[in-house]
């Protein structure tokens, strides 16, 4: 890394410098942090728009701050990258950047799509929502920050990340006070109608059913509904043809459906365990009664050993000296994805470590995810099953 200025490609000054670490700004989404001398090196004030380059050709926007700006130290030859700009960049800490003057058009209007139902009930009050995201550079299919104004104490703490889904002009484009953001409502009415009514699932969605009365007009309809779930699902599997279970099971345009059938069935082994019905065994005869519907034997002996969860620190340790080899395989590092306590960077530099690139979420993705897990990771208890194996021969 040189220290000196060089010609970038569009024939301006620009200054080559490396990712420092990454951050949530509390000021304005979309943003670097440069040392003052690096941005005056370059000729560039705080609060215009600098593009960064790659070494590979990726390049994001962004609006340029320095530490008097900001508050956060960052030094001559450092970058302190903003989620929104890390997620366009795909690029790791203490990769090369090349920053570089540009001006870029303002954005009449865009539209931003929340991550879930909870989420969009939180952008909602949040203040960006009726006065605009000031200061901020949108991309196409970029995410954009949301800081929350007046969120109850109880909500997950911000900011929140929405998806950038239509700008106009085109992207990547300059968001002003004049600039209109509009929320698109993740309507749940538009799925097909299922075991809920469009309304119930709003309600699942917006409702924090533990604050409700258990005798509650809600909490016992839902339950209705769920007892009545399972005795529909058993009629189904009693008269559906097998070429239909294929076609909704093995439907690869669709692979959300496995992952929801995988959740169904840890559904059923929860409830039975916290009922106290013995899940293990009615799991061996509702295997032995899925070999039979095949035309097939077979002895199924389930063995399931429990114990409790490391903490997300001990368990992201771990994993950083040995890998999966000392862990329970993916469901361990899908923990450490979803867990609020794991910081997402340094989950990425880990993965990246132990399973290389093409294995480890971008933190930016990480954070998105994370808002889409929320609602499920509070189903689950805080023991969970870590070691299953099962034997299985056919006569």
């Amino acid at each position: 890394m040189t220290d000196d200025i060089i010609e970038a490609y569009s024939g301006e000054s620009s200054v080559d410098v490396r990712i420092h670490r990454t951050t949530a700004t509390a000021h304005h989404p979309s943003t670097v942090v440069l040392a003052e001398e690096t941005l005056t090196r370059i000729g560039v004030r705080a609060g215009e728009t600098v593009r960064l380059r790659t070494d590979d050709g990726k390049h994001a926007h962004a609006v340029a701050e320095t530490g008097e700006s900001t508050g956060l130290d960052v030094g001559q030859n450092e970058l302190l990258a903003d989620i929104p700009v890390f997620s366009e960049l795909l690029c790791g800490l203490r990769d090369r950047v090349e920053v570089t003057p540009v001006t870029l058009p303002e954005a009449n209007h865009f539209t931003v799509v929340p991550v879930d139902p909870t989420t969009m009930s939180v952008i909602e009050q949040c203040s960006v929502a009726s006065a605009g995201l000031i200061d901020a550079v949108v991309h196409h299919e970029g995410i954009v920050e949301f800081q929350p104004s007046e969120v109850k104490a109880d909500d997950m703490a911000g900011p929140y990340y929405a998806e950038v889904n239509e700008v106009c002009p085109e992207a990547p484009a300059r968001v002003t006070a004049n600039t209109y953001v509009d929320l698109y409502d993740f309507d749940a009415h538009e799925q097909p109608q299922g075991v809920l009514s469009s309304d119930e699932r709003h309600e699942l969605y917006t409702t924090k059913l533990d604050e409700q009365p258990v005798d509650g007009e809600l909490r016992a309809r839902l339950r209705e509904r769920l007892k009545m779930a399972l005795h529909d699902l058993r009629t189904l599997a009693e008269r559906l043809p097998d070429d239909d279970f294929k076609y909704v099971f093995g439907d690869d345009e669709t692979p959300w459906t496995t992952g929801a059938a995988t959740d169904v069935m840890a559904l059923c082994w929860l409830g039975l365990d916290i009922a106290d019905k013995e899940p293990n065994w009615r799991v061996e005869q509702a295997i032995e009664r899925a070999l039979y519907a095949r035309g097939a034997d077979g002895e199924i002996d389930l063995r399931v050993t429990r114990q409790d969860l490391p903490s997300a620190a001990t368990a992201l340790e771990q994993f950083h000296q040995h890998g999966l080899d000392a862990l329970d395989g993916h469901v361990t590092l899908k923990r450490l994805w979803a867990s609020p306590d794991v910081d997402p960077y340094k989950l990425y530099e880990i993965t990246c470590e132990q399973l290389g690139e093409d294995s480890a979420l971008p933190p930016a993705e990480l954070i998105l995810e994370r808002l889409a897990y929320r609602a499920q990771a509070r189903r689950f208890p805080t023991t969970q099953v870590m070691d299953v194996s099962m034997e299985l021969s056919e006569e």
